[in-house]
């Protein structure tokens, strides 16, 4: 059997509890040799982040399924630690960790460790993992700014099954394999193109979660030899996120779509099945290459570094362009010039950018795209700076927004919603009412008689503004997409709901 890292969790999974525990189950009595350390307080704030009030994991936090990887480092356990009342405990495993995590309140929680203490940690310039003794506070202090965990840097990554995997050396000198649904996670989590290993596709497994579950109960092989027995996918989970190398004991049974049982012998066979169920590409493109092509030439496009610079392409239907910096070092001015081309693959489009100066070299994948609106609507990503936000942007505005209802700009769109009622026609159907606050709040109503109540947000999302509407009633939560915007105002089409019209009403 191959050794490599089982990834439990699909994009769309929910992922499991850890077996809570009460305040009083996690103290013993006082131990020795622990002090207090703002670092070990600091590190289980940052942790929480990996897990939610229940102890599941947050499945956009842990894309590889590994803690090294997805926190920063893992602690060698046991460890000492010592709650604001003085009482210390003993903790023998990440799971110890996560129950004493998720019980902790605001009178009771860790804030001191026991010095010395190891971590398992990853090396960037051996590609290894290596053990580091934590000697002192300041040398926690030390590990905690290496871990960069105040970088605010946001990394927006498709739900795609499109996979990559990276060869990392363990403490034994053996080679384990980490993967990531797809290139942009491994992007977010500072790897490179260079380090993606090309036998991906045959060592790559996706775990349980939408499409298929296994037959309980299963058997799988730790990285320290250790066969375990699995119940439930709970026990599956608790038992693999604080392991490097994992086998799976086959033949396993599966339950498919229609409660199919299929018996896989092999991993590859295992393979044919996640790939039917997430299958290679990036969403619906409803879309040709010559609809792609002509919106692409058609408009501005801005990347935006969020924090840092923001660039303009002036993509050119001769298949040249123009790269501005608007947002950064230079002012407005042109940085560079290179030719685009768009290319199919994987069920999607590659827009390839090649810059006369190859700093500026990029390559987007588009990852939606939709013609029923009368043109091509476009999502797309960014592959080499996967953090980054690519929208349409109209090539002829010159930035001013003093117009406060400018339906070109986004605050200035955002006043005309505000400005009146909106009503959304279900034609034979029903008729609701929204208004929408400045506050970023909103109601809808029928017949004067208030439904629900919720927030929205106005979002930049390639060639439109989206509405992004979240009721607290989820029955009410709908997509909003302005497609048009002249002189005569929004005119606006429900994703969720394309049959119906919307259009505003009297203020009056």
């Amino acid at each position: 059997m191959k050794n490599f890292k089982l990834v439990i969790f699909s994009i769309a999974m929910v992922l499991l509890a850890f077996t809570s525990c009460t305040n009083e189950e996690t103290i013993v009595e006082p131990q020795q040799n622990t002090e207090e350390s703002e670092s070990i307080t600091v590190t289980l704030d940052f942790m929480s982040n990996q897990f939610d009030a229940s102890g599941n994991v947050v499945a956009d936090e842990n894309p590889a399924g590994d803690v090294v990887f997805d926190f920063c480092f893992d602690f060698v356990y046991p460890i000492d630690l010592s709650f604001n009342t003085g009482a210390t405990t003993t903790v023998n495993s990440l799971e110890e960790l996560v129950e004493i995590l998720i019980a902790s309140t605001e009178d009771l929680f860790i804030n001191g460790i026991a010095f010395p203490f190891q971590v398992e940690t990853y090396n960037e310039d051996s590609n290894a993992l290596v053990i580091e003794t934590i000697n002192d506070e300041d040398e926690f202090f030390s590990l905690l700014d290496d871990c960069d965990f105040d970088e605010t840097e946001d990394c927006v990554c498709p739900a795609v099954y499109d996979p990559v995997c990276i060869d990392i050396t363990d403490l034994n000198g053996d080679v384990f394999t980490i993967s990531y649904p797809n290139a942009c996670y491994a992007l977010c989590d500072g790897f490179t193109e260079d380090d993606f290993s090309e036998e991906c596709e045959g060592d790559y497994e996706s775990g349980v979660g939408e499409c298929f579950e296994f037959v309980y109960p299963i058997s799988i092989v730790l990285d320290d030899g250790a066969a375990v027995t699995v119940n439930s996918r709970e026990e599956l989970f608790n038992a693999t996120y604080g392991s490097h190398d994992i086998d799976l004991v086959l033949p396993l049974d599966i339950i498919i779509e229609n409660d199919t049982v299929v018996t896989i012998n092999n991993y590859d066979e295992l393979e044919d099945v996640i790939e039917d169920c997430f299958g290679d590409g990036y969403g619906v493109i409803d879309c040709s290459i010559e609809d792609i092509t002509n919106t692409l030439a058609d408009y501005c496009w801005s990347i935006d570094f969020i924090d840092f610079n923001e660039f303009i392409y002036n993509l050119n239907s001769d298949g040249t362009y123009q790269l501005q910096d608007i947002g950064g070092n230079s002012g407005g001015s042109v940085l560079t010039s290179g030719v685009w081309n768009v290319v199919p693959g994987n069920n999607t489009y590659y827009v390839t950018l090649n810059a006369e100066l190859e700093e500026y070299n990029d390559e987007w994948v588009v990852t939606d795209c939709d013609s029923d609106l009368g043109y091509a609507y476009i999502e797309m990503q960014s592959l080499v700076y996967p953090q980054a936000y690519i929208y349409y942007i109209d090539c002829n505005n010159d930035g001013d927004d003093d117009n406060n209802y400018d339906c070109s700009t986004e605050q200035g769109a955002s006043n005309i919603l505000t400005e009146c009622p909106w009503l959304i026609d279900f034609i034979d159907f029903n008729e609701f009412i929204y208004n929408f606050n400045i506050d970023g709040t909103y109601s809808v109503q029928s017949e004067n008689n208030i439904l629900t109540t919720g927030t929205w947000d106005l979002l930049i999302a390639n060639n439109a503004y989206i509405i992004n509407l979240n009721a607290e009633e989820a029955e009410y939560n709908d997509t909003w997409l302005i497609g048009d915007c002249d002189e005569e105002g929004l005119t606006i089409a429900s994703i969720e709901y394309p049959q119906a019209e919307i259009y505003s009403v009297d203020c009056d």
